[in-house]
C-alpha cells in the first residue's frame, strides 16, 4: 500500500467511509487479519495491519503477546453493539440499562463511557484496534501491566497511539480511559480531522437513543476529547 495517502487514500475523505457505511471485506485497501493475530474474521487497512504485525513481532521478542480482539466494525455492527446495551440485552456494569436507568439521557451517558454511537466509532476506519482485552481488570494483572507498559514504551515506534488516555486536565471529558484501544495515528488523525470539519448532528441518527446523544454536546465532550498524539 502506498505511504502517500494524500493521493492514494482519497477514500478516507468520503462520508460513507468516515461513518462506517461500507463492507471492510469488499474494500480494496483492507486485508484480513491472520489467525495468528486475531481469533475473529476481522479486517484492517493494509498499512495499519502491516504496522501492527511489525509491532507484535517486536513484542514477541520481549516475551509480550499482542492479539487483536476487535478491529474494523461497520455502521451496522456498531449499531447492534449500541442498541443491545440501550435495550438491556447486553449488561453494562452488571445492569440492564433499560431497567436500571429509566432516564434516557443518563442511559446514553452511561453507554458513552466506553461505547461510541454508530457512525462515530474510530473502529469504522480500519486504523483502530483493541488489544488483548477490553476488561479493565486484565490491565491490573501481572500480564496486563507488562503488556500496557510495553505498549506505552514502544507502540509509537510503529505508529500507534493510545487515544483514550486517563481523564484529567488534558482530557477532562469524553470516553473513559481504554488501555486496550490503540490507533494507527498517521491515517486515523487525518480521518478524525475530516470528521470534525464536517460534523453535523444530522449524522447522529438511525439508532435507538440518538436524540439523547445529541443533547450531550457530543462533538465537544466526546468526539474532540481525545489524545491526538501530536
Amino acid at each position: 500500500m502506498p505511504n502517500n495517502y494524500n493521493n492514494s487514500y482519497k477514500f478516507i475523505e468520503e462520508d460513507n467511509f468516515i461513518y462506517g457505511k461500507f463492507q471492510p471485506d469488499d474494500h480494496p485497501y483492507f486485508v484480513k487479519i491472520e489467525d495468528l493475530y486475531c481469533d475473529k474474521n476481522s479486517y484492517m487497512l493494509e498499512e495499519a495491519y502491516e504496522a501492527f504485525v511489525s509491532m507484535a513481532e517486536a513484542a514477541r521478542l520481549d516475551s509480550i503477546h499482542l492479539k487483536i480482539i476487535s478491529a474494523t466494525r461497520n455502521f451496522e455492527y456498531q449499531k447492534e453493539l449500541w442498541e443491545k446495551k440501550w435495550m438491556g440485552q447486553t449488561l453494562v456494569d452488571n445492569m440492564k440499562l433499560n431497567k436500571s436507568l429509566k432516564n434516557p439521557l443518563e442511559r446514553a451517558r452511561k453507554i458513552l463511557e466506553f461505547t461510541a454511537p454508530p457512525g462515530f466509532t474510530r473502529h469504522h476506519w480500519g486504523t483502530d484496534i483493541d488489544i488483548n482485552s477490553v476488561e479493565e481488570e486484565y490491565f491490573e494483572t501481572e500480564e496486563g501491566i507488562k503488556v500496557y507498559e510495553w505498549l506505552k514504551s514502544n507502540a509509537a515506534k510503529y505508529g500507534f497511539c493510545q487515544i483514550y488516555t486517563e481523564q484529567g486536565v488534558l482530557r477532562p471529558s469524553g470516553f473513559k480511559e481504554e488501555k486496550w484501544h490503540w490507533s494507527y495515528i498517521k491515517i486515523a488523525h487525518r480521518i478524525w480531522v475530516n470528521q470534525m470539519d464536517r460534523y453535523s448532528e444530522n449524522n447522529l441518527s438511525s439508532f435507538k437513543g440518538y436524540q439523547y446523544v445529541r443533547k450531550l454536546n457530543f462533538a465537544k465532550e466526546y468526539l474532540s476529547s481525545i489524545n491526538t498524539c501530536h
